[in-house]
C-alpha cells in the first residue's frame, strides 16, 4: 500500500495462506472428484449398454472408463488428505473409512466414507480380478453402481457451496449426465422385460423428484450448516444481535468509509491496516491487515493477511484473508463458524493527508 498520494497504487501480489490453500484445494478436488466420477459411471453404463460406433468403438470406450476411474482416485485422495490437514472441521482418518462416527456433520460425512469404501472395494476386485470368480467381481462392480449417488449426496450435504450458483449448476450437469446415461440403458436393454424398465424407469423419476425437492429445501436454505451436524463450537455463538442471514446478507453492494494505518515491524517488515464501516446495501464493518516487506515508494508486498467482517455486536463474524491485490484493488475470501463462504471485493481511495480510506465493497456467496 503506497502512501505518496490518492493515485498511488497497492503494490500487486498474489498471497494465499497455507489454510486457505488447503481449503481452496479441498473444495476444488472435492468437485472435480465428483465430475470425473460422474463420467466414469456414465463411460461404465455405456460400456455395458454395448453402445459403438466408427468414431467411439466399444475399446476406446473400455479404456476411458478405466483411465478416468484411476484419475478418480487420485482426486478422492488429494480431497481427503487435504480435509484432515485443513483442521477446520474435527475430522480424523478413522472418519475416512468408518462411516457415521465424526462429530462434524455425521450423516453427510458418513455417506462419504461409504462412498470411499465402495470405491476401495472397486479398486481391490479390480487388481485381483483374475484371483476372484465372475460372479464375485461382476456383484462388486454392481454394487459400485451406489457409489455415485452416495457421494452426489455427500457433495451437497457436507459441502459449504450449497446456495453458490456455479457449484449447483454443476451437480445438477452431473446429475443430469447420469439420468441420460441410465435412460439409454433403459432404452437398448435387450432381453429386459418392457415392465422391469418401466419401474425401472419411473422408480429413477420418484429419486430424481426427490433430491431435487430435498436439494432446495435443505442444503440451499439458510441455517443448514447447523440442521446437518455442524458443531456448536464450530457454528460460532448460538445467539447473535443480529442474525447473519439479516445482517450481512450476500449479495450486497456497500460504500465504505475508514482508515487507514502502516506501521513498520521488526527485521525489515511493515504493517499495513484498513478498518472501515459499510452503509447503504450492508451495515456492517471491514478490517483487512496486509504484512510483508516494504518496497520503495511505500508499499508492501504482501505475504500474509487477514480479513474481517462484521456488525457492531459482532465484527467478525466473517473471517479470512485477502487472496488477491492489485493497484487500489482487493479480494477477500472469508467464512463464518458455520463454514459459509463469502467474497469480499474491494474498490479503495485512500487520502494520503488524512489517512482516510473511501470506496465500496461488493460482497458475493461462495469463494
Amino acid at each position: 500500500m503506497s502512501g505518496a498520494g490518492p493515485s498511488n497504487d497497492v503494490h500487486i501480489m498474489i498471497a494465499v495462506t497455507g489454510a486457505q490453500a488447503m481449503w481452496y484445494l479441498t473444495r476444488g478436488t472435492g468437485f472435480v472428484a465428483l465430475v470425473l466420477l460422474t463420467a466414469s459411471l456414465v463411460l461404465g453404463i455405456i460400456q455395458v449398454s454395448r453402445y459403438t460406433s466408427r468414431r467411439f468403438p466399444r475399446f476406446v470406450t473400455a479404456a476411458l472408463h478405466k483411465n478416468v476411474s484411476l484419475l478418480v482416485v487420485v482426486f478422492l485422495g488429494v480431497h481427503i488428505v487435504t480435509a484432515i490437514a485443513d483442521g477446520f472441521a474435527p475430522i480424523g482418518w478413522l472418519d475416512v473409512v468408518i462411516p457415521f462416527r465424526s462429530p462434524y456433520r455425521p450423516l453427510w460425512l458418513g455417506l462419504g466414507a461409504v462412498a470411499v469404501d465402495l470405491l476401495l472395494a472397486v479398486v481391490v476386485t479390480s487388481l485381483l480380478r483374475n484371483r476372484l470368480g465372475y460372479r464375485t467381481f461382476r456383484a462388486v462392480h454392481w454394487i459400485s453402481y451406489a457409489c455415485w449417488p452416495v457421494a452426489f449426496l455427500h457433495g451437497l450435504g457436507t459441502g459449504s457451496d450449497g446456495r453458490v450458483l456455479w457449484s449447483l449448476v454443476l451437480s445438477l450437469a452431473c446429475l443430469s449426465a447420469v439420468l441420460g446415461a441410465v435412460t439409454l440403458r433403459l432404452v437398448v436393454a435387450h432381453g429386459v422385460p418392457i415392465g422391469r424398465r418401466a419401474w425401472t424407469g419411473a422408480a429413477t423419476a420418484v429419486l430424481l423428484f426427490a433430491v431435487l425437492t430435498w436439494t432446495f429445501t435443505g442444503p440451499t436454505q439458510p441455517g443448514w450448516a447447523r440442521r446437518a451436524g455442524t458443531p456448536s463450537a464450530l457454528l460460532g455463538r448460538a445467539v447473535r444481535t443480529v442474525p447473519v442471514s439479516e445482517a450481512l446478507r450476500a449479495p450486497f453492494d456497500s460504500t465504505l468509509a475508514g482508515t487507514i494505518a502502516r506501521a513498520a515491524e521488526s527485521e525489515g517488515r511493515a504493517r499495513v491496516t484498513i478498518y472501515g464501516s459499510l452503509s447503504g446495501g450492508a451495515r456492517g464493518s471491514v478490517r483487512f491487515v496486509l504484512d510483508g516487506s516494504p518496497v520503495a515508494g511505500g508499499g508492501i508486498q504482501m505475504d500474509r493477511s487477514e480479513a474481517s467482517l462484521g456488525t457492531v455486536a459482532e465484527p467478525e463474524l466473517y473471517r479470512g484473508q485477502v487472496v488477491q491485490l492489485a493497484g487500489t484493488e482487493l479480494r477477500a475470501a472469508l467464512r463464518n463458524g458455520s463454514g459459509d463462504s463469502l467474497t469480499l471485493d474491494v474498490r479503495l481511495n485512500v487520502d494520503a493527508g488524512t489517512n482516510a480510506v473511501t470506496g465500496s465493497v461488493s460482497a458475493r456467496g461462495g469463494i
